[in-house]
């Protein structure tokens, strides 16, 4: 991550950390991101700001930091696996590091006088105290590792509810969203709020959704003129938000008023998506390898956002990281996927296809996934769960949408490596494999609440299309671990709630036989895609695909589904409305006879 002050900024690695070793000297580790505006302005300042003039811009500052510490600059998008163990409640993050790793300190934005006097005082802590802050340090990370441990208990039959009691309890009725400001979107419990109402008819759950969806895309936290989100509102109504456009929050979202367009039933939402992701399409994406760029920056927005749409269309665009995240371009993949089972267009499948392409070719490659690329190529850092989650949520979509095997091989792959290197001991799945030389807390592995939740979905999914019970299982095994902790997440917690219904529900799984340009075909997976269930799954196959697996080739000369729930199969249908009938009355499938409709 570069920076334009004079700072010799290392990279995080053995040779900083043994230089911080041979000079007896504490770490300064700088986490940020090139689309953080507070980032730069702890770089460089702000133009005339008598208070923000630059901390690490400011003489004294470098000298401190030149004579007494080892300064480490991370980008926290390239290295999310330092950012979850060091950062400090948010970006910039400002952590002092002993020259093995354990935390001394930290905080978010310092201000040049406050960072003057920090670094004075770590300085001296460090100089006077070295012995019994190293043996501090070490308690604390004892401590804070038995805080941390996870035990099994039984999967409480109410978190749904139990979510949705704090999704209400946080929900804004009169701007929509989830608290007051700053204000975010959180996207995984819309989708839980969409899909209990798919399956309850709740009123007050189609109102949150309706107020919150709209309040994003009709207020300033949508870009009008290009299209996309921006990635937080600074506004409890929703008005001004804060610019820097992220890649995983247009993916996410885009899945979202997908999902919203049919369970709502409302095309705006689909215009919402189109919009978005044509602003993806158009700007962020490379023609040539057909990945995405991982975000758009938020500086000079007064420059630039603060001018009418007539003149913004005169100026250049702000900056563009083009930097490509696996996870990130996945999410993406998967949000093309929902937009083209609902509008069935070609050419975005086709962007979904090559943007995979480009993340996992093969199953060999995608068994060691690089987290992100540059201009350079892959980066060192491969096998996060961060990465392999989106990715086996992107194969499983492309399988389902073009019948391929080799999607479903793909996933398996993905599937086997959460598998064989990512489970712990107790079942839970660590974000990354175990390294014992692993620097300072990266060699402790770490299991997040959502990483495992994302995990478990993905896997019952897998499950469900490959017929392996090893799948759910560990999925099942895993959510065990938070039973006991989820409720404290509140609303944050909404993924675990989706996977608990998704683990406890009897996989349902539809097969479809015939041929994909059949437009009997296209009637039943339309249908299928349609249907909100917990642990759905649903597969096309030709008619030499379905022999292979000893299926018949077609019905009486029609295309069919078969419709499974757990290991019973209902009889194979012809028509949508008798495969949406059986998939609605599955055993533990619940369907409102009629949902009743609010106005907006």
């Amino acid at each position: 991550m570069s920076s334009h002050t004079s700072i010799p900024w290392r990279e995080w690695g053995e040779e900083a950390f043994a230089e911080a070793k041979a000079s007896d000297k504490p770490i300064l580790l700088d986490i940020g991101a090139v689309w953080c505006h507070w980032c730069h302005v702890m770089d460089d300042g702000i133009p005339g700001d008598p208070v923000h003039t630059g901390t690490y811009s400011t003489p004294e500052v470098q000298q401190r930091i030149q004579d007494n510490f080892i300064p480490i600059k991370v980008d926290n998008d390239r290295r999310p696996d330092i950012n979850a163990r060091y950062n400090m409640g948010g970006w910039p993050t400002t952590a002092f590091l002993t020259p093995d790793g354990a935390t001394l300190y930290g905080e978010t934005y310092v201000t040049p006088a406050r960072m003057i006097g920090l670094l004075d005082h770590i300085t001296e802590v460090y100089k006077n105290g070295k012995e019994q802050i190293i043996a501090q340090t070490a308690e604390m990370l004892s401590q804070r590792a038995a805080s941390e441990a996870l035990s099994p208990s039984d999967l409480d039959p109410a978190t749904t509810e139990t979510v949705l009691v704090a999704i209400r309890r946080n929900f804004d009725p009169t701007f929509g969203g989830f608290g007051r400001e700053p204000k975010f979107p959180h996207p995984d419990a819309l989708r839980l709020v969409l899909e209990t109402y798919a399956s309850t008819g709740e009123l007050k759950l189609r109102e949150i959704a309706e107020k919150t969806l709209h309040g994003m895309a009709d207020g300033g936290m949508y870009d009008r003129f290009a299209g996309g989100f921006f990635r937080y509102s600074t506004t409890r109504d929703w008005s001004i938000p804060h610019f820097e456009k992220m890649l995983d929050d247009n993916a996410k979202l885009t899945s979202v008023y997908c999902l919203a367009a049919q369970v709502l039933e409302d095309d705006y939402y689909l215009d919402v998506v189109k919009s978005a992701q044509g602003w993806l399409l158009s700007d962020m994406r490379d023609p040539e390898t057909g990945a995405f760029a991982g975000s758009q920056d938020a500086d000079k927005e007064e420059a630039y956002y603060g001018e009418p749409l007539s003149v913004r269309a005169t100026l250049p665009t702000p900056y563009i990281d083009r930097t490509v995240y696996t996870n990130w371009n996945a999410l993406l993949v998967s949000a093309l996927v929902a937009r083209c089972k609902i509008t069935q267009e070609e050419n975005i499948l086709e962007a979904a296809v090559k943007a995979f392409a480009f993340l996992a070719p093969t199953a060999d490659h995608a068994a060691n996934l690089p987290h992100s690329y540059d201009g350079t190529g892959p980066q060192k850092l491969t096998g996060l769960l961060t990465d392999i989650i989106p990715a086996l949520f992107a194969a499983l979509d492309l399988h389902e949408v073009t019948g391929s095997a080799a999607y479903r091989d793909i996933a398996r792959t993905l599937g086997d490596a959460v598998l064989s290197k990512l489970v712990d001991a107790d079942g839970g799945f660590m974000d990354a494999a175990p390294d014992a030389d692993a620097i300072g807390e990266l060699a402790l592995p770490k299991k997040e609440i959502s990483d495992n939740a994302e995990a478990a979905l993905a896997l019952v999914r897998l499950s469900g299309v490959t017929e392996d019970a090893r799948y759910r299982q560990a999925a099942k095994t895993a959510l065990k671990l938070f039973a006991d902790k989820y409720a404290a997440y509140g609303y944050f917690s909404a993924s675990y709630a989706r996977a608990v219904e998704a683990v406890n529900a009897p996989g349902l799984h539809v097969t479809i036989v015939g041929d994909l340009n059949d437009a009997r075909v296209h009637a039943l997976q339309r249908a299928a895609w349609g249907h909100v269930a917990p642990a759905k799954s649903v597969e096309t196959l030709d008619a030499k695909a379905a022999a292979e697996r000893g299926l018949p080739t077609d019905r009486e000369g029609k295309a069919y589904a078969t419709v499974c729930v757990g290991t019973v199969c209902f009889a194979p249908v012809s028509s949508a409305e008798e495969m949406l009938g059986q998939m609605q009355g599955a055993p533990g499938i619940e369907m409102p006879a009629s949902p009743e409709k609010v106005t907006p």
